[in-house]
């Protein structure tokens, strides 16, 4: 499509709907390009969020609900991901000792052994996935991906 031709409505649709393409064949690319990283640790990129979710609150762990709050997920979803992960050995699921309504995951040794050899290569390989970019360029993408989600959150 020959931008100089067209009227300047039709252009910003087609700069709208380019961008949007854009970003989808980024993100796909993204996220294939990052499920091939952590399959090499025999992990898929859920389960990594929950493992840092769970290392960042330390030994009590967090309330299943909670963690799935915090990952954006239903109920449902996190269940699944706690039973995976506990036939992985990821993870135990523990009564809450002030509420046995409730139900607490927390990290096993074998977890945070886990987390503390992949953070290194983890944030190698990140920075080796954003190089294409410079500083600037990188706070620029930033602050745009900020902008178009907050011009979301209002959709």
């Amino acid at each position: 499509m020959n931008d100089l031709n067209n009227s300047p409505g039709q252009n910003e649709s087609y700069l709208a709907i380019r961008t949007i393409i854009e970003l989808t064949q980024a993100y796909d690319l993204l996220e294939d390009v990052m499920g091939r990283h952590f399959a090499r640790f025999g992990l898929s990129q859920p389960k990594f969020n929950a493992l840092m979710q769970l290392r960042q609150a330390g030994d009590r762990g967090l309330a299943l609900s909670e963690l799935g709050e915090r990952m954006l997920v239903s109920r449902a979803n996190i269940t699944g991901l706690i039973d995976r992960m506990e036939k992985d050995n990821l993870v135990v699921r523990e009564t809450d000792p002030r509420d046995r309504r409730i139900f607490r995951a927390k990290l096993t040794p074998k977890a945070q052994n886990l987390i503390e050899n992949i953070l290194p290569i983890h944030a190698a390989f990140t920075r080796q996935t954003i190089s294409g970019l410079d500083a600037g360029e990188k706070e620029q993408l930033i602050k745009l991906l900020q902008k178009l989600r907050k011009n979301l959150e209002k959709m």
